[in-house]
């Protein structure tokens, strides 16, 4: 799994993804959301992406009572109006859950995910794949 376009920039949903299946620890906390917003005169069509993980490691015997907050990474982007649309669409077809929340009004969609496992990472991922793939293809 490549998490990278070749210019090294970060594929987020691909990374955060790639962590939460490769790590070792029981309780990996991850959010995400997207933001999806067209009322700034310079930028019409705009999105925010924001991947978080928190992991609790408890390693007394190597000095470490307590450690979280993994990584957070932002990303904003201009998109065309084709690209806001689409991605409007694919947000607004995910079902809301316990784990997935969307808010909508005159000027903005955002969608808020958290897991608390690798498990249900993998069953929201699935269900989101199409989102997480289109924006994930917007770097290359």
């Amino acid at each position: 799994m490549t998490f990278t376009n070749n210019d090294a920039n970060i594929k987020q949903f691909q990374l955060i993804k790639f962590i939460n299946e490769n790590s070792g620890d029981d309780h990996v906390l991850s959010k995400c959301s997207i933001v999806l917003r067209r009322d700034k005169i310079e930028a019409p069509y705009y999105m925010i992406t924001k991947i978080m993980l928190s992991s609790c490691i408890d390693m007394e015997e190597m000095g470490l009572f307590h450690a979280m907050d993994v990584l957070n990474h932002v990303r904003r982007h201009n998109l065309t109006e084709s690209a806001y649309n689409e991605i409007s669409e694919l947000v607004l077809g995910v079902p809301e859950s316990d784990m997935v929340k969307i808010t909508r009004d005159d000027v903005q969609i955002k969608m808020d995910v958290m897991t608390r496992s690798d498990e249900q990472f993998r069953t929201l991922y699935d269900e989101c794949r199409d989102l997480f793939d289109r924006i994930d293809s917007l770097i290359g």
